[in-house]
């Protein structure tokens, strides 16, 4: 590949970028489609086991096999989606992938990932505790006033795991080089954000327009077993999350290349 589309070789405008995110979704969805679903389905596994024992899906903390199902089934989830974003920048350097080694390479990093995971998330999840914490005549502003700085917080260290994987800092290095790499562009990476919310948004849309279609009665009677209209919604979502899962960690890698070498032309 003449132009590697990772890492980059300068600061690309805004259009460049989203250019760039796009190339690299194109290029590694099919590679990257059969991660994305497992690590989907590894994220409902709690909510599987709630189903299965006939309960509302939500964490139970009193539920010690629930919890542990949770904590398992997260780990799954983020491992996969490092796997995911090792992938890609394979592919996005126009090196060859070559089985399953991005894999191996993420399970290596376990331990790492474990702590960058709990060291970084415990301030987002401190923020929103405090809100929830408070009476309920309170708790709706108290979650209002806390998701500023908690969104703060959050787009400032979600770099840490990419750094990690792609810069091979080590676990308090990954999450200061994510600050740094943040730090005077925290405006644009939000920006950013909010464009992948928004793709993946319209495509949550489309798909479930397409299915409440496909799901209407014509007339004739044929569509109306409600077990065969759960399986195509439940697979129609497993694939809009995995498809997104794809989109959102192909943002994330254009992104994390561009604030390195604008990091590096700065100095």
């Amino acid at each position: 590949m003449p132009n590697a589309l990772y890492p980059p070789i300068k600061p690309r405008s805004f259009a460049e970028l989203l250019d760039a995110v796009l190339q690299i979704f194109r290029l590694s969805l099919l590679k990257c489609l059969p991660y994305a679903t497992l690590a989907i389905i590894a994220g409902q596994l709690s909510t599987l086991y709630y189903l299965w024992r006939g309960r509302v899906p939500v964490l139970d903390s009193n539920d010690p096999v629930g919890v542990t199902i949770y904590g398992v089934g997260t780990l799954i989830f983020v491992m996969l989606a490092m796997t995911i974003l090792l992938r890609q920048s394979t592919i996005a350097a126009g090196r060859p992938v070559t089985g399953s080694a991005d894999l191996l390479d993420t399970l290596r990093r376990a331990p790492g990932i474990v702590a960058i995971s709990l060291l970084a998330g415990t301030p987002v999840v401190a923020f929103i505790a405090v809100a929830l914490a408070l009476a309920p005549p309170y708790r709706v502003a108290g979650v209002i006033v806390m998701l500023a700085p908690a969104i703060y917080i959050w787009i400032a260290l979600s770099f840490a795991l990419p750094a990690l994987m792609l810069a091979r800092k080590g676990v308090l290095g990954s999450i200061a080089y994510s600050f740094r790499l943040v730090r005077g562009n925290w405006w644009r990476v939000a920006a950013m954000y909010g464009v992948g919310v928004g793709v993946i948004f319209s495509l949550w849309m489309l798909v479930a327009a397409v299915v409440a279609m496909a799901m209407s009665d014509d007339g004739t009677g044929a569509v109306d077993d409600a077990a065969i209209t759960r399986a195509i919604s439940s697979a129609a979502i497993l694939a809009v999350c995995a498809i997104g899962l794809t989109f959102y960690s192909a943002l994330t890698l254009a992104l994390f290349g561009d604030l390195e070498v604008r990091r590096a032309t700065s100095r």
